[in-house]
């Protein structure tokens, strides 16, 4: 049996999972470490720097399974199968809700939406949307959850989002596995940049573009204003602002009040390489409407965090950090982080 810290108490996931779901749904449990005791003693032995850095941090209370690692359901042509293959991505709050994005790794299946009820801690549903985007990113800007578009090597069209209507969320997800239809998400919103991962905050939506896998200050993040009309969303493709200076290994973002902070993962197959951190900048300017903002000296601290960060959630004084490492598709990653690991934002300061 699958078991999770809670405070001093230890809770069967499975069991929140089966009342949730009620028949077929995707895995909602560890699938590499039983509990958090098991995962931080692991974390010591592979990463004692990082341990040593984030172990006082880490919040067992927050932390909860990445889904769909074991086993994730997808719905096509109204028929429901099962893989082991889908590798987690984007993270996002959309009210009561954590929406975790992930991709099937051999691409035999459509991508999918996690959708947890951050309350209960439990799996509701499980999306599956209506392509087979990489999915890195996803946003919630009150009405609209928005998702980076395709971003393939072998795309060539220009770079666009795509955004589903919360009302119309808020029906999909009464549904353990549901299959989104081509009308139920809305056409290509195109922008001027490849769109990577997102965030939205006051009425915006930033866009950032991963630049490679090395560690320079070449990443950026665009900012459009979403403009509300009755027939839906416009951005305007004019931008609100432009953050410059990020790491070109930039794989998520989210904006607290003044600070930007910044998710970023490059190549480093063993655990002495720092690779993998969550860097807190300055962003005051942007929010005095000073326009364009390079981060380059406006970082205030950078945290080394577990190998193989994606996007990330900054709220209730934590930071929620989603994981690919525990994909099947990896088979050399220095430490499988199967759970969105739940930090004090504390050590940021």
């Amino acid at each position: 049996m699958m078991l999770c810290i809670f405070g001093a108490a230890f809770v069967p996931f499975e069991d929140a999972y089966a009342v949730a779901a009620g028949e077929k749904q995707s895995s909602f449990e560890y699938k590499q470490y039983r509990d958090q005791n098991q995962y931080r003693n692991a974390l010591d032995q592979k990463m004692p720097r990082v341990c040593s850095a984030i172990g006082g941090a880490i919040d067992d209370k927050g932390t909860i399974p990445i889904p769909g690692l074991i086993s994730t359901c997808t719905k096509t042509e109204g028929n429901i199968s099962e893989s082991p293959d889908f590798v987690p991505q984007g993270v996002c709050l959309a009210d009561r809700y954590i929406l975790v994005t992930s991709y099937h790794a051999k691409k035999q299946k459509r991508s999918v939406i996690y959708v947890v009820d951050k309350a209960n801690k439990t799996l509701v549903s499980t999306l599956t949307v209506p392509n087979k985007y990489h999915m890195g990113g996803i946003a919630f800007d009150g009405s609209n959850i928005w998702l980076t578009g395709d971003t393939s090597d072998k795309y060539e069209g220009e770079p666009f989002v795509q955004y589903i209507r919360y009302e119309d969320f808020s029906r999909m997800i009464n549904e353990p596995v549901y299959e989104i239809s081509k009308d139920e998400i809305s056409a290509p919103v195109y922008i001027k940049n490849k769109p990577s991962f997102l965030e939205c905050d006051n009425g915006i939506l930033w866009v950032g573009t991963y630049m490679g896998r090395g560690s320079s200050k070449k990443g950026v993040i665009n900012g459009y204003k979403i403009n509300k009309k009755e027939n839906g969303p416009e951005l305007n493709t004019f931008m609100y602002s432009v953050i410059t200076g990020i790491d070109s290994s930039a794989q998520g973002a989210d904006i607290k009040g003044d600070y930007l902070y910044v998710s970023s993962s490059y190549a480093g197959a063993i655990g002495s390489v720092r690779s993998s951190f969550i860097t807190k900048y300055d962003i005051k300017g942007i929010k005095n409407g000073d326009g364009d903002v390079n981060v380059s000296g406006k970082e205030l601290k950078r945290v080394e965090v577990p190998k193989m960060n994606e996007e990330i959630i900054v709220a209730d004084g934590r930071i929620l950090i989603n994981f690919e490492a525990a994909a099947d598709c990896w088979i050399s990653t220095v430490i499988a982080t199967d759970r969105l690991l739940s930090v004090r934002d504390s050590i940021w300061r």
